[in-house]
Parts: C-alpha cells; sequence; structure tokens
C-alpha cells in the first residue's frame, strides 16, 4: 500500500469510507480544520467493532455520511488524540449515538466539555478485534496529545502509526504557544522515528509511506525554520513576531499572517531558551497605551532581537550542538 492507493481527499464524492487494510479504515470527515485542510480523517480501527479515532465534524450531512460509511459496524469506543476543535467536534455526537465510551488523555479531558469514561496514558493499550494499539503520549502539539502504535504483525518487519497532528498528509502542523512547543515536539517526533513506523496515519490528508522518511524530513523542516527566523530577526535586529512573519512567508496570504505570526513564535521560545534571542518589550496598544508590562513569553506583542554574542572566553551560548 502506497500513498497512490489512498484517493485525493478532495477527489472523494462526500464522506466516504475507504477500507485500507483488514481493520483499518478511514472516513474523512468535513470539519473546522486550518487550510489547506478540509477534513479530518476518522479513523476506524477493528473489523465489525470499531474504535473511531477524532470524530470531528460539527455539521449534520457530514455526520449522517459517517454513519451511513460505518454498514453494520458497531462503534465500541471513541478515541481523541488530543482537544483541538477540528478532533473532537463530532465526539459527543457520535457517543449519544452509539453509547459509546469516549477515552482520552487526561491533559485533553481537562479541555473538553464532554465526559471522558476512561483517561489514557502512555502505555495504555486499546484494544479492537482485529489486534491492539498502544497509546503514546507524544505532547509538543498538545499537552495531552496520544499516538496509537501497532507493532509488526507476523510476516512484518514494521508496525504503523495513527499519528494525530504529529505530521500531516496536506497542510502543515502548526505549534502554538504556550501549549505547543517546539523543543517537546522534536523530541516527540524522535521518539516516534526510533519506532521505524512503515505508514503514518495521520488526521489530516492521505496515509504517508516511508514513516522514518517523513518524519526525518519533519525534523530537519523545524530546525531549518528555526534558522530562518534566527537570520530574519539578525537582520532586522529588532521585531515582533508579527514583523517576522512576512519576512519568513512572504508569499503568504496576509489573512493568514496571524497565524503563520503563532508559529513564528515558537521558534522565537526555542532560541529564548537556548539564549540566542532576547525579549526586548511590548508593542504599544492600539489606543497608544502600554501594555500590561508582565506578558508571558507566548504574548504576539513582544518584540525580540539576538543576544549579544558571550565575552571572549566564555562558553558560546551560540552553539546549536543537538538541538
Amino acid at each position: 500500500m502506497t500513498a497512490a492507493d489512498f484517493p485525493a481527499l478532495d477527489a472523494l464524492p462526500g464522506e466516504r469510507r475507504t477500507d485500507l487494510a483488514p481493520g483499518l479504515s478511514v472516513v474523512p470527515l468535513k470539519s473546522p480544520t486550518l487550510p489547506p485542510a478540509t477534513r479530518t480523517n476518522a479513523w476506524l480501527l477493528g473489523q465489525r467493532d470499531v474504535v473511531v479515532v477524532d470524530p470531528a465534524s460539527p455539521w449534520d450531512a457530514p455526520r449522517q455520511a459517517f454513519l451511513d460509511a460505518l454498514e453494520g459496524r458497531r462503534v465500541q469506543a471513541i478515541f481523541l488524540t488530543h482537544h483541538h476543535v477540528d478532533h473532537v467536534s463530532g465526539a459527543a455526537w457520535l457517543a449519544e449515538q452509539t453509547g459509546a465510551p469516549v477515552l482520552a488523555h487526561a491533559e485533553t479531558a481537562d479541555r473538553i466539555e464532554l465526559p471522558v469514561a476512561r483517561l489514557l496514558d502512555e502505555g495504555d493499550v486499546v484494544q479492537t478485534d482485529a489486534g491492539d494499539w498502544r497509546c503514546l503520549h507524544t505532547p509538543g502539539h498538545a499537552p495531552g496529545h496520544l499516538c496509537l502504535w501497532r507493532a509488526p504483525l507476523p510476516g512484518e518487519a514494521r508496525g504503523e502509526l495513527v499519528a494525530g497532528d504529529m505530521v500531516a498528509g496536506e497542510g502543515t502542523i502548526l505549534l502554538d504557544p504556550p501549549e505547543g512547543h517546539l523543543q517537546t515536539y522534536l523530541d516527540s517526533l524522535e521518539r516516534l522515528l526510533g519506532l521505524g513506523p512503515s505508514r503514518l496515519l495521520p488526521a489530516h490528508g492521505p496515509a504517508l509511506p516511508d514513516g522514518p522518511a517523513r518524519l526525518q524530513a519533519y525534523i530537519a523542516h523545524r530546525h531549518a525554520r528555526t534558522d530562518q527566523v534566527q537570520a530574519a530577526l539578525a537582520a532586522a535586529d529588532d521585531a515582533s513576531s508579527h514583523d517576522l512573519a512576512s519576512v519568513v512567508y512572504p508569499d503568504l496570504p496576509a489573512a493568514f499572517l496571524p497565524i503563520a505570526a503563532r508559529q513564528i513564535l515558537v521558534h522565537l521560545v526555542w532560541l529564548r531558551e537556548r539564549g540566542l534571542v532576547g525579549v526586548v518589550g511590548l508593542d504599544v496598544g492600539v489606543d497608544g497605551a502600554q501594555v500590561r508590562p508582565a506578558a508571558p513569553v507566548s504574548d504576539p506583542r513582544l518584540r525580540w532581537r539576538p543576544s549579544p554574542p558571550p565575552p571572549p572566553g566564555a562558553p558560546g551560548h551560540g552553539d546549536l550542538a543537538g538541538r
């Protein structure tokens, strides 16, 4: 099975089920996600009794199409990878329709307004009639983010990973501080890389073959983006994340620059944690009044500048080894 075997989501005539393997299917559902994605994949784990991952549509038509796509399968549980609205917007509805319990990490349960029947954490097992999936706690995008790992079956060299928002088959992964944290996200990616999954099953877009290569590319991309942000700040000397967004993303429509600025901010925080940049102060508010001085590091109004180099003979704070 390769990505070519997985239909392009935009080509699907409405929400329908695609069977990738025995006990593994997907129904992409229209959801309130960020473009270019338009849908969130509801993964079905199991054959007759299924665990549904991230039912996310708040709208009636996709919800009914999802029920039709089940074709008699019983929903035994609803698994949430994390708390974002484009992953949970159909969970309460599906639980009411089917009586299935909702499963999630405690950090996710604290952030959603629906009862979670079973709290999951690292190493917990989600059982299906087609095999077991083990929970991996992978924070960085969201504090309670969980992936599901299926170990290799007999005759297989590598297992598969339900990846949630650790990677995407279309679009990118937004890290929005303070919940989004770059180093934590990179640590989670490195951990998944160590598993060597044959295929990644993301929340958005097609399944991704050659999991290790994809994960390595995500790690390399984040480091390249950090270098780009650092270089842009050095050229500006003093800038906010909004100032840098138009430099780092020169072709991005203006409407999306605020989102890009949040992405820039997570890289600035990473650089600050290593002493490579510092906070200058806060932008003046739109009414001319100074905003509060004790702002969190995730405040988009902060202005940043490169940190001065260390004195001769001092340990270099610009050493990026092991980043």
